[in-house]
């Protein structure tokens, strides 16, 4: 199992190299990855290349039974480069968004990809055969810093080209977009614009103004720029070598389509930031990222960086406390990883992270971090036959769509709402019953879920359609919420009645909706909604919850549908937290879907592989809590009594 450290030998003089394998291999890691920023290193000046380096530490890390994941250095390009070329993003203003950081570039720019070719192919042809480079990382963090979506002319043509092979003539584009609407038809694919700054911006401010079937498409544009890229640089690795390849996604992020990026990839690797100076997130949302990432590919991931220490760039987030970190690896391990490497070794003195402290701190001296991720390493090492290929245990599906991501924040609905924040709900109320949800897109909709989560899902095709219809007719049960099925693929409100193609399967008819800021009671002790209201008419569909007030009063607000074998709910209104893990537990218990009671902040999981099924138990609070599960612990192999340390873990035999 993959124990590791994200290393920068370039930051140091090679005297220290020795004393820092010296305590890589004192802290039991095994792995290290590097170079995805030494660009400047590798090649000084243009076509001049040199690996000597980078073979003096390979060298040195083999000697030492440390084994290297390569990353291309394609992030951060050399000053000689933007020197000699204009590689540079362009941002909707028009302006250079130019050099001094990382990740400038265009995806599209013709001098950025011709030099990311040369440098990979050096690279590939260099270190392709060496035994000790186990896996190669494409380019890091794709898109991070606002960087996914470009609007210079070289996307400008990329765009008119993406647009001639998916719509093929310029008619077709004009009434799928419904450009007669403010006489915006094109009369050829070069004719149209990138969706930059306009007159109504300035009244509008960052409220998207342009046609949204245009917004849409640029969305999918730039998301399929980069995957265009990363498969560029695939292709030539695969020329040299046969390990695997991945690259550092980052977890909610989504401004590209995680699951096509996944697609060419050997393996997903993602970037987890527990508390950092800009968030300090939740156990569930960090629980919710490691499900999305292995969901990306519906396989066992990586973190390619795991946090380490206090981080943050020009201030510091958090400090973990003792056991923090070895709690957040076992969360990690919990739902998927099976490899991790922590950001970053020897903590950097210089550069824009001096901030971002790693196992050890500027001096090298080991101190409480770097023997509290030893000691996890023990522990991993002692269970990996537990750990790797492990399956998870679950009867619920949560469905993420990154086109419906964009869709919601080209057209938001109301202030209020957020698509990635009632995903995240969702999560929350079925991770807080216990069912642990699955989190992917529409490839793992299937039977093996006893319980499919929708929510929002405004996008909705004929394909959707007959896949959601065949799941719930073969027993599965569906739930549907507000602003579902209210759009086609072009990002054009449908023109049937709401909720359009899932009507039928709902067994409802919206008839309006009130998007009114204001309270509005809910029946049965479900408590009050305050952001959205469907006002609807039952079709077939049995009422569970009705409103309370307005002129709506005793129209229902939730509903279940018998179809087939299967059941859809519909709810119409966003709910508060206890309602809604109310409704998830109601849910759950009519589709017979398991979950794990626990208390709050807390996690029970259940994994398995070939020979063994077991629970994983992580307490996320500063006190010892009483789990309510008791056990042989597969850690000490000792009797569990239930009572949990603070921020502890524990591993029990099923």
């Amino acid at each position: 199992m993959i124990f590791g450290v994200d290393y920068y030998p370039e930051h140091w003089d090679k005297s220290e190299w020795s004393e820092h394998v010296r305590l890589m291999k004192e802290g039991g890691f095994n792995t290290v990855r590097m170079a995805e920023f030494a660009w400047s290193r590798l090649e000084p000046k243009e076509n001049v290349f040199d690996f000597t380096w980078l073979d003096e530490i390979t060298d040195l890390l083999a000697e030492n039974g440390i084994k290297i994941i390569l990353g291309t250095p394609t992030a951060a390009p050399p000053k000689w480069l933007t020197n000699q070329y204009d590689i540079f993003l362009r941002d909707k203003y028009g302006r250079v968004r130019g050099y001094g950081s990382r990740r400038e570039c265009c995806a599209n720019n013709p001098h950025y990809l011709e030099r990311s070719r040369i440098i990979t192919e050096k690279l590939a042809a260099h270190y392709g055969k060496n035994p000790n480079i186990i896996a190669w990382q494409i380019d890091n963090e794709f898109g991070c810093h606002n960087s996914t979506r470009c609007y210079c002319s070289h996307c400008r043509s990329a765009f008119a080209e993406w647009l001639r092979q998916r719509y093929q003539k310029i008619s077709v584009l004009n009434q799928s977009y419904g450009t007669v609407f403010w006489s915006q038809e094109y009369e050829n694919f070069e004719d149209v614009i990138l969706p930059s700054y306009t007159s109504c911006d300035a009244d509008c401010g960052d409220s998207p103004t342009h046609n949204p079937g245009l917004a849409l498409d640029f969305y999918r544009f730039s998301s399929d720029s980069w995957i265009a890229y990363e498969k560029m640089q695939i292709a030539i690795i695969r020329k040299y070598s046969d390990s695997p390849i991945t690259h550092n996604m980052m977890g909610h992020f989504s401004d590209i389509d995680y699951e096509k990026l996944a697609e060419p990839l050997d393996l997903v690797s993602w970037d987890n930031y527990m508390d950092n100076q800009w968030n300090c997130n939740s156990f569930e949302t960090a629980a919710m990222a490691h499900e999305l990432m292995r969901g990306a590919k519906d396989q066992n991931f990586w973190v390619m960086e795991q946090q380490a220490g206090p981080c943050g760039w020009d201030q510091f987030g958090g400090t973990p406390r003792p056991g923090q970190l070895r709690l957040w690896t076992w969360q990690a391990i919990a739902h998927g990883c099976e490899g991790l490497l922590y950001f970053r070794f020897k903590s950097a003195p210089f550069g824009m992270e001096q901030y971002w402290l790693g196992v050890v701190d500027h001096d090298g001296i080991p101190r409480r971090r770097f023997y509290e991720l030893k000691q996890t390493g023990e522990e991993l090492k002692r269970l990996e036959s537990l750990l790797v290929n492990a399956k998870q245990v679950s009867d619920v599906l949560l469905v993420k769509s990154y086109e419906n991501v964009w869709s919601h924040k080209i057209k938001k609905h109301v202030p209020d709402f957020d698509y990635r924040n009632m995903l995240l709900d969702y999560y929350k109320a079925n991770q807080r019953l216990g069912t642990n949800p699955v989190c992917g897109g529409e490839k793992l909709i299937c039977n093996r879920y006893r319980v499919i989560y929708m929510p929002a899902y405004a996008i909705v095709s004929d394909r959707l359609k007959t896949t959601l219809s065949q799941y719930v007719k073969n027993g599965g049960t569906l739930v549907l919420t507000f602003r579902s099925g209210i759009k086609d693929e072009n990002n054009n409100m449908i023109t049937q009645t709401l909720p359009g193609l899932l009507r039928d399967l709902a067994g409802i008819t919206v008839c309006e909706f009130d998007s009114s800021p204001i309270a509005v009671r809910l029946s049965d002790g479900f408590g009050v909604t305050r952001i959205w209201r469907d006002i609807m008419e039952p079709d077939g569909a049995e009422v569970l919850v009705r409103y309370e007030g307005e002129y709506y009063a005793s129209s229902p607000a939730i509903t279940v549908n018998s179809y087939g074998s299967g059941h859809v709910w519909y709810i119409g209104c966003d709910l508060e937290d206890f309602a809604l893990k109310k409704l998830v537990q109601i849910i759950s218990d009519r589709a017979g879907a398991a979950y794990i009671p626990h208390p709050g902040d807390t996690e029970a999981i259940k994994r398995k592989t070939d020979h063994a099924e077991y629970l994983m138990l992580l307490n996320h609070t500063a006190s010892k809590t009483d789990m309510g599960i008791r056990g042989q612990s597969l850690i000490s192999g000792k009797n569990f009594d239930g009572m949990l340390d603070a921020y502890g873990v524990e591993i029990l035999r099923v």
